[in-house]
């Protein structure tokens, strides 16, 4: 606490200080300085409430307008905004400590203050410092919170802006407070300001609690009883539920005239409801996990060094990558081995983002889950989104809890789900790149691979049961291998291997090796456990454009795909095929290792050619096909002409085909390149045309790849060699 208080030091000798817990106001040495009419407030208040995180500006258009916005509402924000910058620009503090500024900060602004100056902070601050303290200055610190509030909280707002998790922190200073004066022995003290409210919060169980002891030590054991039982009719009457088992605990030990109950005590007669729970909601850790020591190895970074009362520094980490990957068993297992730095917690929600049976899991629904795991009654959980987004918020504020949300479809289903306070961590698994929750909160992402060859290996190994010994360790590699070192895929093939004796490493391996059912191989009964199963979810979360062109995709016979041969298959130009490429990288179905050059999977490839060869008609892969031959004809010939320094004197592909993707080639050494590039690509297209028998572009094709051999350094005799032989 020794930081918060000279937080607080820093904030009084700066003299400036925000105010919400009344009317909204900025204050320079106690004087009330003009902030503008109730927009410009409602802005800055919307702002301070989130300090140093990015408030977007759609969300703050929707909460000032009601979600009825006029034309004009960004236009309107933009201005109050324009004009804070100004006011807060010309606020004199006499020094550089009360430094404020308004940042643009795609999606919309991020106040950056010193969160001690606002006194919303200080009130939580004051509130935790004053857990586990002696009595005397427990009570002391918090009335200092409690002076805090000047009226109700964004007083002056005219109801455009609501914040009820500032109504439950007002409410946790003064049942704190409450407790305090209770163990002081001051209950006579306290019987007036708990009546009234009481009347005003008839169904705070805490405060009602609080009400029956005070009255009860003061010799009134029968207005006691008469508190407990107007609680206990309104109750039924208008929630159809009893008092708590605490309440009605208490009640029972004052009818009976337990003298027990006069004695202070440091213990709450009623603990608060909201928050008490500590979950625990992970599910089970995978067993047989290998590998990913750097993965770990960055996880373990976003924790705090020393104890658990540091605080943590990264409060959001996404771990991206494609399906079957692993990244939930990561993400599980990590969060197992870490769970005691959170001793407030665990939590954890299946987002369902990807899943085949049900549709994505609503923010509003997970709030409700962790609410009620948080010990929130179902009749205290707020109906709207953001007021349910401010109680959780408010209650995980001083905790130190792990959030895990795993299967995450974008950045606004998660995003509600974040704790505010520094000192819980949120962890997200996603099968698509969330560049804009990365931009938007700071988060920090890890992409997934395949796991390395030695930990696929150790993989299989596990599950498998039994350890590889003489050849089955060679067919147990090359059997990683045909999994994609995929860890689902690997743990298929182990538990096929440890299904029992009829199936043996070289049976599977031989299975694997086939092409054509080697996804049929990868599957299981369950339904969940399918390679393919899993590659489907991924594609019918595509547009359609985008699945279109995985389908193409899988007719696609080389390794290295590039924007050229991807706008020849689809028959679209060069910047879109671009843009559908760099769409599929961000939902993992291919992958960039350098500018504008991408791969597959294996098993991602032969998915993307079953969905062709199930969902493309013949004449429409063959007209795909005659696009690609034709883009590597003109290719080879736009080269052929560089390396050649003019006109060859002969038929051109140029004529032949104008509507082909063309690659720029200006100079023999771009022919170069291009062939360099393309020559792998060139030589599988040829291949491939020979196997199904097409016609004499493939021919053209191997002809003027066995030309190559002159003006160009990466082309040697065999693979020249084997060009030629194709064409004989």
């Amino acid at each position: 606490m020794a930081d918060d208080n000279g937080s607080r030091a820093a904030a009084e000798a700066a003299g400036l200080r925000f105010c919400l817990l009344g009317p909204v106001q900025v204050l320079v040495h106690g004087r009330n300085v003009p902030i503008g009419g109730p927009g410009m407030r409602g802005v800055l208040a919307m702002l301070l409430l989130e300090p140093n995180q990015v408030v977007p500006l759609d969300r703050i258009v929707d909460v000032m307008w009601s979600h009825e916005p006029p034309s004009s509402a960004r236009t309107m924000v933009q201005g109050y905004v324009s004009r804070l910058r100004q006011r807060l620009a010309a606020v004199d503090v006499g020094g550089d400590d009360g430094e404020v500024r308004i940042a643009t900060a795609p999606p919309g602004y991020r106040i950056e203050v010193d969160e001690a100056l606002i006194d919303v902070t200080v009130a939580r601050s004051l509130l935790a410092e004053a857990r586990g303290t002696a009595a005397v200055r427990r009570a002391e610190l918090l009335r200092q919170a409690q002076a805090l509030w000047r009226g109700t909280e964004l007083a002056d707002l005219g109801g455009r802006l609501t914040a009820p998790e500032l109504t439950e922190l007002r409410l946790a200073v003064l049942e704190a407070r409450f407790d305090a004066d209770l163990e002081l022995g001051r209950h006579q003290e306290i019987i007036g300001e708990l009546t009234q409210l009481v009347d005003e919060q008839p169904f705070r169980e805490r405060l009602v609690g609080q009400l029956v002891l005070a009255l009860y030590r003061s010799g009134r054991r029968a207005t006691a009883l008469a508190a407990y039982q107007r609680f206990a009719h309104r109750a039924a009457d208008e929630l159809g539920m009893d008092p708590g088992p605490q309440l009605r605990g208490l009640h029972l030990r004052v009818l009976r005239d337990d003298t027990t109950l006069l004695e202070p005590s440091p213990e709450p007669v009623v603990s608060p409801r909201i928050g008490v729970l500590v979950p625990a909601q992970l599910p089970r850790a995978p067993s047989g996990f290998a590998g990913r020591e750097d993965e770990l190895a960055w996880l373990a970074d976003l924790l705090p060094a020393g104890s658990a009362e540091s605080r943590v520094e990264a409060a959001l980490a996404v771990l991206a990558g494609p399906a079957g990957v692993g990244k939930t068993a990561l993400a599980v297992l990590w969060a197992h081995r870490v769970a005691d730095r959170f001793p407030d917690g665990q939590l954890f929600a299946s987002l369902r983002g990807f899943d085949p049976q049900h549709a994505p899991l609503a923010a509003a629904d997970v709030l409700t889950q962790f609410l009620l795991a948080l010990g929130v009654s179902v009749e205290d959980v707020p109906e709207q989104l953001d007021d349910r987004a401010a109680l959780y918020r408010s209650i995980l504020a001083d905790r130190r809890v792990l959030v895990v949300l795993d299967d995450a479809r974008d950045s606004e289903q998660i995003h509600p789900l974040l704790p505010a306070g520094s000192s819980s961590l949120a962890v997200v698994t996603t099968r698509v790149r969330l560049d804009a929750l990365v931009a938007r909160t700071g988060a920090r992402m890890q992409v997934l691979g395949t796991l390395a060859a030695s930990a696929a290996e150790q993989l299989l190994e596990h599950m498998a049961g039994t350890p590889a010994q003489g050849r089955d360790r060679e067919l147990r590699r090359r059997l990683a291998r045909l999994c994609g070192h995929l860890p689902l895929a690997l743990r298929i093939a182990g538990a096929r291997l440890a299904g029992g004796p009829q199936w043996s490493v070289a049976d599977v391996v031989a299975e694997l090796a086939d092409e054509r059912g080697r996804l049929s191989a990868l599957d299981l009964e369950d339904a969940d456990t399918s390679v393919r199963a899993a590659l489907d979810v991924t594609f019918r979360s595509l547009r359609s454009e985008h699945a279109e062109t995985v389908r193409l995709l899988g007719l696609f016979p080389g390794a290295m795909i590039g924007p050229y041969p991807v706008a020849a298959l689809c028959g679209i130009d060069v910047e879109q095929a671009k843009r559908r490429l760099r769409t599929l990288a961000a939902s993992f179905v291919v992958t960039e290792t350098s500018p504008d050059v991408f791969v597959m999977h294996d098993l991602v490839r032969l998915h993307a050619h079953e969905r062709a060869e199930q969902e493309m008609s013949e004449v429409d892969k063959a007209a795909a096909l005659a696009r690609l031959r034709h883009y590597y004809l003109v290719g080879a010939d736009l080269a052929k002409r560089q390396l050649r320094a003019g006109n060859t004197g002969e038929p051109s592909a140029l004529e032949e085909f104008p509507d082909a993707p063309r690659a720029r080639m200006s100079s023999p050494a771009d022919a170069v390149d291009w062939i360099d590039h393309e020559w792998a690509n060139l030589l599988a297209v040829v291949e491939s045309g020979q196997e199904t028998g097409q016609d004499q572009e493939i021919v053209r094709l191997a002809r003027v790849a066995s030309e190559f051999t002159e003006g160009t350094r990466a082309l040697g005799p065999v693979v020249v060699g084997r060009a030629v032989r194709m064409v004989v």
